[in-house]
């Protein structure tokens, strides 16, 4: 195919060497599919087909220079541009580095553990609000339970959390949650 060609040439080219040669119709497949497909995507894109261009040209200089001169009928000959090289297996599946990925993964969980070894444990958080079994308590006037930061011995504590509709267990009594969540059990010590 001449360097000038245009694009629908190159089109039609294409299409007529994947008719010939593709791997549903050759003869126990030839194997020069990816070549075409590599060829056509060089020569379809105009910048892959610049660089291509000049690197032949580069190739007939060099070439002319060194060399004896090539008889009449050659020089006048157009040299079929010649594809780049395709990899040997185009359609390999990517690998992963599992050894890498396994090394990786076992120094993270060693530095994870060394590292707890050496910190505080962190404070227990202050009261948000919400009750749950083991929660300090303080009774507001209308008897409703609200949470407050434990401070000793004489402290309120809820012991279970019902629903509206149960009672509650031992010799624990009912006050109401100040959020309308449900019942806290508190013990009856007082």
């Amino acid at each position: 195919m001449p360097s000038d060609a245009s694009p629908e040439a190159i089109r039609a080219a294409y299409r007529r060497l994947a008719r010939e040669h593709h791997p549903d119709r050759a003869v126990a497949g030839d194997g020069r599919m990816p070549t075409i497909n590599e060829a056509y995507r060089v020569l379809n894109d105009p910048a892959r087909r610049a660089v291509y261009d000049a690197g032949l040209r580069a190739r007939r200089m060099s070439g002319s220079a060194r060399g004896p001169a090539a008889p009449a009928q050659e020089r006048t000959a157009e040299p079929e541009p010649q594809p780049y090289p395709t990899p040997a297996r185009p359609y390999a599946p990517t690998r992963v580095p599992w050894r890498t990925l396994l090394a990786a993964g076992t120094l993270a969980i060693v530095g994870v553990v060394v590292l707890s070894q050496f910190t505080e444990p962190a404070e227990p958080p202050g009261p948000d609000g919400i009750l749950h079994v083991g929660d300090c308590v303080a009774l507001l006037a209308n008897t409703d339970a609200r949470e407050v930061e434990c401070s000793g011995e004489d402290d309120l504590v809820v012991r279970a959390f019902i629903p509206f509709d149960a009672t509650c267990p031992g010799l624990t009594e009912p006050h109401r949650d100040r959020q309308g969540m449900g019942v806290a059990c508190i013990d009856v010590r007082r």
